[in-house]
């Protein structure tokens, strides 16, 4: 039998762009790594330097360009998607095919100390620039009946250490727009999904918390060792790629069975 043709075109693979925002190091550096693999053009974004991951990406062959970005500021977040799509269009001829929302601002302050500038320029990383890069970039996916938005929550939604309810409250919302994208977009061939990892351990994580923080995680996980980059990848891959056609609006919790019940 022969299965029903989907009502939109696909993308040629091999061909696709993908824009990963926070890609200097930790989850978008091996977010970069695995998209580049599978044969993507990437452009990296990040307020560090994506300069020496870009060069051993090209040394790998990989179509790759950099384009530093402040995703707080809502200006420089239009002038990335604008640079990011004339990138892809002169490489490859199209737009960007593939946006992972993976930058994320997660200061640790206590709720007395959480100012309102504080809230509004985390709110500005984690949910605005995600909202204005989909809003740039989902028009060329819609014109070429192919697209993937991939949003980065949290396992914190479900058990908040004390000083994260910024952070918390800005990746709760950031599952209500994965879900409000997916609707809207989803007539379109555009998918929309998110993945929520548990405490993960790379160079900034470990630089920030306590080694007695990532051993109360890995306790409480089901899995019992501390996640890294590299157990997130496979969930990206599968996502980003035609397989997941039928897939939108979802949050796949890759946190070892620790949070995301």
């Amino acid at each position: 039998m022969t299965a029903p043709t989907p009502p939109f075109s696909v993308a040629t693979p091999g061909r696709r762009t993908a824009l990963i925002t926070g890609a200097a190091g930790g989850l978008g550096e091996a977010f970069a790594l695995r998209l580049a693999a599978l044969g993507h053009a990437l452009v990296l974004t990040d307020r560090a330097d994506c300069t020496p991951l870009a060069s051993h990406l090209e040394k790998q062959g990989t179509r790759v360009t950099v384009i530093p970005a402040d995703l707080g500021d809502a200006a420089d977040v239009q002038r990335l998607a604008a640079a990011a799509r004339d990138w892809a269009g002169a490489q490859a001829g199209g737009g960007v095919d593939v946006l992972v929302n993976n930058a994320a601002f997660m200061p640790q302050v206590p709720l007395a100390g959480l100012t309102p500038a504080l809230w509004r320029q985390i709110m500005a990383v984690n949910v605005d620039a995600p909202l204005l890069l989909a809003q740039a970039l989902a028009p060329a996916m819609a014109a070429q009946g192919w697209g993937r938005i991939v949003n980065l929550a949290s396992s914190t939604v479900w058990g908040p250490p004390p000083g994260m309810s910024a952070y918390a409250t800005s990746k709760m919302a950031v599952i209500g727009l994965t879900r409000a994208l997916a609707s809207e977009l989803g007539d379109q061939g555009i998918t929309v999904n998110a993945i929520s990892p548990g405490l993960t351990r790379h160079p900034g994580s470990a630089a920030h918390l306590p080694e007695a923080a990532f051993e109360g995680v890995r306790q409480r996980q089901f899995i019992p060792r501390t996640e890294v980059p590299e157990d997130l990848t496979g969930a990206l891959a599968f996502l980003v790629s035609d397989d997941a056609r039928f897939y939108t609006g979802q949050v796949m919790n890759v946190d070892g069975g620790g949070f995301g019940f």
